[in-house]
């Protein structure tokens, strides 16, 4: 049986709101001897330096890498667990994974599945759903599901635990990065010699963007692959731009009317590529009305970075910062 209180839970956040709220209680009732570490831009109401049970540290409006490097560096305790705040674990969840690093020494994360809240509504029901699809989320759709136990290269810090030893030792996070931190990291673990786990039983349940914010945040996606191609080792890491292929690939229908023998490729493709959302639609949903929204999702989200890399270049996505930023 595995001991919570060898570990830190680290949640970085912008302000207390009820997501906050669940996500502390919830790691309460999961781990109740672990040490839970709150980190946010501005001191929680009627100050102090607990909240809810949880330590309080306040950092200003930086990074969340900046913020879950001064979580690690907060405590002494043997194991570092990353969790969005909002996202709230499911029993067994820091044992579990606690249980496998202990298990391996060659180990250097263990995650799992980040998957909808049960009580998901509105359009986040259709962000949920889209991103179990491969057309959004790639080879790594697995991440969004219950999906069996794998070694792979890149797991989301949003359900990440690591020995802090180890986390200390590979310099934390970038925090010049405010987007792909988690895949920086991995990169690192990987480069390092040791595996990374993926495991249904180390699961949470994160919140979906509505589709406004989705939109976001899979634009920001986009503009900011051109800075992190120099930090590309893998493949893997070159999916990322297939996106921005298909996008130019549409665009390129705008020269048909002076180019019409162009229309007999750019016609048949693009009528393979709506087929492939209906049935992908029709795969995903759950129930009737599910249809639309997830048609919409679907396609915001396999194009949405695409799109993004084209206009971030141009200065068309200003302060992206603020764009990529989610709940509050």
């Amino acid at each position: 049986m595995t001991d919570d209180r060898d570990a830190a839970i680290v949640i970085p956040a912008v302000v207390v709101n009820s997501l906050v709220d669940r996500c502390i209680a919830e790691c309460h009732a999961d781990s109740p001897g672990a040490d839970i570490i709150l980190l946010l831009d501005k001191a929680p109401p009627g100050g102090g330096d607990t909240y809810g049970g949880a330590r309080v540290i306040v950092t200003g409006p930086v990074t969340i890498s900046a913020k879950r490097n001064r979580g690690s560096e907060a405590t002494d305790r043997t194991f570092l667990a990353f969790i969005d705040s909002d996202a709230y674990p499911a029993p067994g969840w820091l044992g579990n994974a606690i249980r496998e690093l202990k298990q391996d020494p060659t180990l250097g994360i263990c995650g799992g599945p980040n998957v909808s809240p049960p009580d998901a509504r509105g359009s986040e029901r259709y962000v949920g759903l889209a991103q179990k699809s491969a057309l959004v989320t790639g080879h790594l759709n697995f991440r969004k599901q219950k999906a069996p136990a794998r070694y792979c290269d890149d797991l989301p810090s949003c359900n990440m635990v690591m020995r802090r030893a180890d986390y200390l030792a590979l310099g934390g996070m970038d925090e010049d990065l405010y987007i792909y931190e988690d895949k920086d990291l991995c990169r690192k673990v990987v480069e390092a010699g040791q595996r990374i786990l993926f495991t249904p039983d180390v699961l949470v349940f994160h919140r979906d963007r509505p589709l406004n914010l989705f939109i976001n945040q899979r634009l920001v996606w986009g503009a900011n692959i051109w800075t992190t191609v120099s930090r590309a080792r893998r493949a893997s890491d070159l999916i990322v731009f297939l996106p921005v292929a298909a996008v130019v690939f549409f665009l390129s229908g705008a020269i048909i009317p002076w180019l019409p023998a162009w229309w007999w490729v750019w016609g048949p493709v693009a009528g393979l590529y709506g087929l492939l959302i209906a049935g992908e639609t029709f795969r995903r949903a759950e129930r009737p009305r599910d249809l639309p929204g997830l048609a919409l999702a679907l396609v915001i989200g396999n194009l949405g970075p695409g799109i993004g890399a084209v206009l971030g270049p141009l200065g068309l996505l200003p302060d992206q910062r603020r764009l990529y930023r989610n709940f509050e």
